[in-house]
């Protein structure tokens, strides 16, 4: 059996879902797979990866041709609903079968809608219409895969396909040291609109006197944030790190007091289980996926601004109360986010899928 992982490739673009195909694909090629990566967009090609990796273009030609050279089985697509429309029509004929694996909510809403700040009404309503229309594409092409894949089980019941399953994220442990002269806080994220990184900054100038620091990492990928790289108007104790390669992200979180997490409802946000992983507490502002921190009181869940505010001047003063969260938090990681055992429900669900 042949499979091949699409996606964009965490050398290329840090995201949740890169990283979890990277894990997704060592895991496969360790069980003995013939499997193979299309890195979206490219990859570092100084980087020694553990399975075969092909770098395509961003365009639906390019990787149904790839798909059709190896003679593919099965395709595993994490690639949000982008090209999934064109590219499903170029590979049925070959009866290559294809799993859509959703990463965001917006996976499961055809005509979901993300703004972008300080866009002119022209360019709102003309990018409105353009999701409209691949809206519609999507859904029709959601019919025509073969199955699905969520990583957050409250998503199974939005689901309309009878083939799917629900099979959480994996941790990534490797780690680079990071230190920092005084105690922090840290905010991890691709900084654009939905994830709200204004609030942590907010938060930052709330406690710029009490001697903790709150630093962001992620990369700017809206222009309405490129202040945070110039503007002397930011509080004293808020440091933008810039984008850090994941080693590095997970340093900076290890070494900190714990994470705030600002963002719109997605899918299962990874930097939880980075967080989870090295004993940091989370603190949400308006989401809990799976209500993992509520039932397992990994965190805080705040639902609003003066409970957040309140959640984070809890956590900076208690350290005894982070100790003993941390340890629930890798109590549960080492229960429930286990990359063996994950990627073995996926290859089952591979096959299923392959022979249904």
């Amino acid at each position: 059996m042949k499979v091949v992982v699409i996606n964009a490739h965490y050398t290329h673009t840090l995201g949740g879902s890169e990283i979890q195909c990277h894990q997704i694909a060592y895991g496969l090629t360790e069980l003995g797979i013939d499997l193979t990566y299309l890195a979206v967009g490219g990859y570092d090609y100084s980087i020694d990866l553990p399975y075969k990796v092909i770098a395509v273009e961003k365009n639906s030609k390019s990787i149904a041709q790839v798909c059709k050279e190896l003679q593919t089985d099965v395709i595993y697509w994490r690639f949000n609903k982008n090209l999934l429309a064109s590219v499903i029509n170029e590979i049925k004929p070959f009866n290559i079968r294809l799993i859509f694996s959703v990463s965001h909510i917006h996976d499961l809403k055809p005509f979901a809608y993300k703004p972008i700040p300080n866009l002119s009404v022209f360019d709102r309503l003309k990018r409105r219409l353009g999701h409209l229309v691949k809206g519609i594409e999507f859904q029709r092409a959601f019919k025509k895969i073969d199955g699905v894949v969520c990583n957050n089980e409250e998503h199974l019941d939005r689901i309309a396909h009878t083939n799917k399953i629900y099979i959480p994220n994996s941790p990534f442990l490797e780690f680079e040291e990071f230190s920092w002269p005084k105690p922090y806080v840290v905010w991890v994220g691709n900084i654009k609109a939905h994830k709200h990184p204004e609030l942590f900054i907010d938060l930052a100038k709330s406690f710029e006197r009490q001697g903790v620091d709150f630093l962001m990492v992620g990369d700017i990928q809206q222009q309405a944030y490129e202040y945070l790289n110039t503007s002397k108007e930011l509080p004293g104790n808020f440091y933008y790190l810039g984008p850090k390669r994941i080693f590095e992200t997970n340093g900076v979180i290890r070494s900190s007091l714990f994470l705030i997490h600002t963002c719109e409802p997605e899918g299962f946000p990874n930097v939880f289980l980075q967080a989870w992983s090295f004993k940091k507490p989370v603190v949400s502002a308006f989401f809990d996926p799976g209500s993992m921190i509520e039932k397992h009181d990994v965190g805080r869940i705040s639902n609003n601004l003066s409970k957040l505010y309140t959640d984070v001047e809890q956590l900076i003063k208690d350290q005894q109360l982070r100790n003993e969260i941390g340890l629930r938090a890798r109590d549960l990681i080492d229960r429930e986010f286990i990359r063996t055992s994950n990627v073995k429900k996926l290859l089952g669900f591979i096959k299923q899928s392959q022979h249904s």
